[in-house]
């Protein structure tokens, strides 16, 4: 259904306590089922690329409350089910962002929800482990973690700085890499992209410098970065909201403060 303006911060703000139950009712149900994946539960979608029961059912909770909460909207999901993409306001889903971490074992994952208005992401909630912590934003009204309003620290890019990384899976052209360490920094990569865009946000990394990046990866947590006060970018620098389409493969990302991401521009141009 057309919307022929924006929502305001004030429609915005009425929606947000929706959207966070939903993601919170979505983490539990992920929480109860950690450390308790099956085998069975796990089936290969791609290479390297996995799903498991638990996120085929947080999808399903999530599109059927998000959808009661705004039923003109449509609904883009990574498991799928995607409907009515051509609508001004679409909503976009990751149930288990960080799924093999999940299903091992390891602690790094996040559920994350976004709102867009024509591909331009202006509401988010995020639910980060190992954190147990929500994070939301909402265009033009800032970004909060635990219901506390964040700014992205100045940053760094010396020897001190620790940046996070992530590349396509048996990528060997990771030049990149080495374009990075030139500043002394250290390279981290936790498998999960909302937690690694949250700890840009607060200033546990100084940036996050990815080959890949799927919509549902980065529409919520992208949003977060950019009302913290820090930059969301392609690698040449240029704004990666809005989208240019919603079905789209990998986009290559940079987060990082401002002083911080005009030199890892300059490094990687």
């Amino acid at each position: 259904m057309a919307r022929p303006v924006a929502p305001t911060c004030s429609e915005l703000r009425q929606l947000l306590p929706a959207a966070v139950a939903a993601t919170v009712q979505a983490a539990a149900l992920i929480g109860r089922a950690r450390g308790r994946v099956a085998a069975t539960d796990i089936e290969r979608k791609g290479v390297g690329d996995f799903v498991t029961a638990v996120d085929l059912r947080a999808q399903r909770l999530l599109r059927r409350l998000l959808r009661g909460a705004l039923p003109t909207a449509g609904f883009l999901g990574e498991e799928g089910d995607s409907e009515h993409l051509d609508r001004d306001l679409v909503w976009v889903v990751d149930p288990i962002d960080g799924t093999s971490n999940f299903a091992n074992g390891l602690p790094h994952h996040a559920v994350a929800v976004a709102l867009l208005w024509r591909r331009l992401p202006v509401l988010a909630v995020l639910a980060c482990e190992p954190e147990g912590v929500l994070y939301t934003a909402i265009r033009g009204d800032g970004a909060r973690r635990a219901g506390r309003r964040i700014r992205i620290p100045a940053g760094r890019s010396d020897d001190g700085a620790i940046f996070g990384c992530q590349w396509h899976r048996g990528q060997q052209d990771l030049v990149f890499l080495a374009k990075l360490q030139t500043t002394g920094a250290r390279i981290r990569t936790f498998g999960c992209t909302v937690v690694q865009l949250t700890d840009v946000a607060m200033g546990r990394l100084h940036a996050n410098v990815q080959q890949q990046g799927r919509i549902w990866d980065i529409a919520a947590a992208g949003l977060v970065v950019e009302e913290a006060g820090g930059r969301f970018t392609d690698w040449a620098g240029k704004p990666v909201f809005p989208f240019g389409e919603l079905e789209c493969g990998h986009l290559g990302t940079i987060a990082a403060p401002r002083t911080v991401h005009r030199r890892i521009v300059k490094m990687l141009a």
